[in-house]
C-alpha cells in the first residue's frame, strides 16, 4: 500500500542510496579527471562508455522499466508473486536475447559507429575509443538483465536493491581508477574493472530476486498474451527514449567537432546536475510509477493533484540545490580537479557550463514526473512525439549557438529544449487529458517559496562574503587551502546545510505547504 508517507519514506531511503552512490561518483569523477583529464582520450572514453549506457537507458533504466513494472504491478495484485515466472522467463529470453544481438553487431561494426557518432574525432581518437568499446559492450547485458529482476522488486514496493546497486558500480569504477593511476595502466584496464561491476550489478539484484520468493516458471499461452501487451507498451515507449538518446548523441557528435577535451567538459558538467537529479527526482519517479499505475486503475483524477503536489516538492528541492550549484560552479571545479591533466581555464569553462545546466534542472526533474505520468495512463505516444520535436529543437540550437558559444552553447541549448519538453508535456496534459494544472495555487506556492529564499539566500550570502574575509585574514597557507582548495568545503559544506535546514524548519512560517512533507 502506497501512502503519503511510504512514498516520502521510499523515495528517502532510494535517494539516501543514490546520494551515497553519488558521493562516490564525485569521488570517481575526481580520479577519473587525474587518470585522464579533459583530453582527446577522455573525450574517446566518455564516448566509447556511452554506446552500452544509450541501451542501458532503453533495455534498463527507461522504455523497459517504464513498461514491465505497471504491468507487473496489476498481474501481482490481482494473483500472486508466482503469476510472473513465465512472463519473466519469457521475457529475458526475448529482451536479453535482442541485447545480445545489439552488443555482437555494436563491436563487428566499433569502428564505422564510433566515426559516426563522433565524426570529429580524429583517427588516433577512433583508434583508441575502438578497444573500450569491445570491452563495455557486454556491460549492458547485466545491467539490463538487473532491470528486469529490478522490475519484479519495484512491483512489491523493494526499491532499495536497484537503489543501492549504483554503490558497488561506483567502488569498483573507483578501485580500478585508483590501480590504474597508482600503476599507471592503459584505460583498457578500467574498462574490465566496469565490466565486472556490471556483473556483480547483477549477482546482487538476482540474489535478491530469489530471496523475495520469485521465481522463472515455464513459459504459457497466457505469458504470451501478457508479453505481447508489454511489448505494446515497449514499442510506444521506444521512441521517446530513443529520441532522448539521440538527442544526446547529437550533442556528443557537435562537441566532438570542438577542441579535444570538450565533449569531456560538458560531461563532467552534467556529472552535478545529475546529483539532484538522481538523489531526488530520478529517486521519486521511480517510487511514483507503480504508484500513478495503481491510482489509474481506480480514480484517473487523482493524478491531477499529484502532478501539481510532485511539481511542489520538485520545486522545493530543486531550486536551492541549483542555485548552491549555480553560486559556486567554477569553486567546484577550481577546488577539487585542477590538476596537471585538468587547468584552470578548464575549470572556468567547465563551471560556466554548470551554471547554464542549472537553470533546466528544475524542468529537466520534472520531466521525469511526466514521462512516468503519461506511461502510468498507458500513453507513451505523446512521450515520443514530444521527445521528437525537442531533439529537433536541440538540434536547430546546436546549429545556432554552437558557433559563436562553443560548449556553452550546446549546454544552452539542452537546457532551453528541456525547459520547451516541460512546457508541451503540461499543454497535452491539459488540452487532451483535461488535466487541472492548479496554475493560480502552484503560483501562490512559488510566491511565498521566492519570499522564503530571498530572505535565508541574502543570510546565507552575507554569511559566506563575512567567513571569506575572516579567514583571507588568518595566515597565507592556510587562507589559500580555506579558500582555493579542498579545504573550502569544510566551512561552506556546513553553511549550505545550515541554509538548507532553515529553508525545511520555517517553510510553514512562509505558508510553503507540501502535501508529501505534512
Amino acid at each position: 500500500m502506497f501512502t503519503q508517507k511510504t512514498i516520502l519514506k521510499k523515495t528517502l531511503q532510494v535517494g539516501s542510496s543514490t546520494l551515497l552512490s553519488r558521493f562516490f561518483g564525485i569521488i570517481r569523477e575526481a580520479l577519473l579527471i587525474r587518470y585522464l583529464g579533459a583530453t582527446g582520450l577522455s573525450d574517446a572514453f566518455i564516448t566509447a562508455f556511452k554506446i552500452p549506457n544509450l541501451l542501458r537507458k532503453i533495455f534498463a533504466e527507461g522504455a523497459l522499466s517504464a513498461t514491465f513494472t505497471p504491468t507487473a504491478v496489476e498481474i501481482i495484485k490481482h494473483n500472486s508473486q508466482q503469476t510472473i515466472s513465465g512472463l519473466m522467463s519469457l521475457s529475458f529470453l526475448f529482451f536479453e536475447g535482442m541485447v545480445l544481438i545489439f552488443c555482437a553487431f555494436i563491436m563487428y561494426y566499433a569502428g564505422p559507429i564510433l566515426r559516426f557518432i563522433a565524426p570529429g574525432f580524429s583517427d588516433e581518437q577512433i583508434l583508441s575509443a575502438i578497444p573500450m568499446l569491445h570491452i563495455l559492450m557486454p556491460f549492458i547485458l547485466f545491467i539490463s538483465s538487473s532491470a528486469l529482476l529490478g522490475g519484479a522488486l519495484h512491483a512489491i514496493g523493494h526499491f532499495f536493491t536497484q537503489a543501492i546497486a549504483p554503490v558497488i558500480l561506483n567502488i569498483i569504477f573507483i578501485a580500478g581508477l585508483v590501480l590504474s593511476i597508482f600503476f599507471n595502466l592503459p584505460v583498457t584496464y578500467l574498462c574490465w574493472f566496469i565490466l565486472a561491476s556490471g556483473l556483480i550489478h547483477f549477482i546482487v539484484h538476482f540474489i535478491m530476486y530469489i530471496k523475495f520468493h520469485f521465481s522463472f516458471g515455464r513459459i504459457t499461452r497466457k505469458d504470451f498474451t501478457l508479453f505481447a501487451t508489454i511489448m505494446n507498451k515497449f514499442l510506444l515507449c521506444l521512441p521517446s527514449v530513443s529520441m532522448m538518446e539521440i538527442a544526446h548523441f547529437i550533442d556528443t557528435s557537435y562537441a566532438s567537432l570542438l577542441p579535444a577535451g570538450s565533449l569531456s567538459l560538458i560531461s563532467y558538467a552534467n556529472r552535478f546536475i545529475g546529483i539532484p537529479l538522481g538523489v531526488f527526482a530520478a529517486a521519486f519517479s521511480t517510487i511514483l510509477l507503480p504508484h500513478f499505475s495503481r491510482i489509474n486503475t481506480y480514480s484517473p483524477k487523482r493524478l491531477h493533484f499529484y502532478l501539481l503536489e510532485s511539481a511542489k516538492l520538485i520545486f522545493w528541492v530543486t531550486i536551492p540545490s541549483a542555485l548552491l550549484m549555480a553560486f559556486f560552479s567554477q569553486e567546484i571545479f577550481i577546488t577539487i580537479f585542477v590538476s596537471k591533466k585538468f587547468t584552470l581555464v578548464q575549470a572556468y569553462e567547465a563551471g560556466n557550463i554548470l551554471m547554464v545546466f542549472t537553470i533546466g534542472l528544475f524542468f529537466f526533474s520534472l520531466n521525469k514526473i511526466l514521462l512516468n505520468m503519461f506511461y502510468s495512463m498507458h500513453a507513451a505516444w505523446v512521450t515520443a512525439v514530444v521527445s521528437l520535436l525537442a531533439t529537433g529543437l536541440n538540434i536547430i540550437l546546436n546549429e545556432l549557438l554552437i558557433k559563436q558559444f562553443q560548449t556553452i552553447g550546446l549546454a544552452t541549448a539542452t537546457t532551453i529544449a528541456g525547459i520547451v519538453q516541460t512546457i508541451l508535456f503540461l499543454a497535452i496534459l491539459h488540452k487532451k487529458y483535461k488535466f487541472r494544472l492548479y496554475i493560480g495555487r502552484f503560483s501562490q506556492f512559488i510566491a511565498c517559496y521566492t519570499a522564503q529564499l530571498v530572505l535565508f539566500g541574502t543570510l546565507f550570502i552575507v554569511s559566506y562574503y563575512c567567513l571569506a574575509k575572516g579567514i583571507q585574514s588568518i595566515p597565507s597557507h592556510y587562507a589559500l587551502f580555506f579558500i582555493n582548495s579542498i579545504g573550502l568545503w569544510f566551512w561552506v559544506g556546513p553553511l549550505a546545510l545550515i541554509f538548507l535546514f532553515f529553508i525545511w524548519y520555517t517553510r510553514n512560517l512562509f505558508k510553503v505547504k507540501l502535501y508529501f512533507l505534512p
